[in-house]
């Protein structure tokens, strides 16, 4: 069957259409409001982790992959952390083959917080294998890249 190339230009036209009034977007992509229109992946590098479970279940899995895990323990309220967060974000996308980068706001997970002893934010709490290797408290961009760089060998 063939089709003619004006009917195929107005079967893209009538599904960007369909596409643009749907409500959410298929497979997690999000329209941004960019002057070009840019199309982003929901989340990006950095998951968030909202329960004691869900934040156990990812170490687990980044330990059988052999990946570091860098949970970033954080608040809405914090001005540090709101600093902090978008070096995390291009560290996640620097790194992102050799480690897991998991936002966890204390608030909203307190559980976490207290198995993992936090008590200020932001906290960067380094997990390899399973077991916390080390942590870094306060938002120093430098020695969080260095601490990321070593222990993601």
């Amino acid at each position: 069957m063939k089709l003619e190339l004006t009917s195929i230009v107005a079967l893209i036209a009538a599904l960007s259409c369909v596409m643009a009034s749907s409500s959410p977007r298929p497979f997690g992509i999000t329209r941004t409001t960019t002057s070009n229109n840019i199309l982003s992946i929901r989340g990006g590098a950095v998951h968030e982790s909202s329960t004691l479970g869900d934040l156990d279940s990812k170490i687990q899995n980044a330990a059988l992959q052999n990946k570091l895990t860098i949970i970033d323990f954080t608040a809405q309220w914090c001005g540090p952390c709101k600093a902090i967060a978008p070096v995390y974000k291009e560290l996640s996308e620097e790194f992102g083959s050799s480690a897991q980068f998991i936002k966890v706001d204390v608030d909203d997970n307190p559980e976490a917080a207290q198995k993992f002893g936090v008590s200020a934010m932001p906290t960067f709490v380094f997990i390899k294998g399973g077991e916390v290797v080390d942590r870094l408290m306060g938002a120093n961009a430098a020695r969080l890249k260095e601490l990321i760089a070593e222990w993601s060998l």
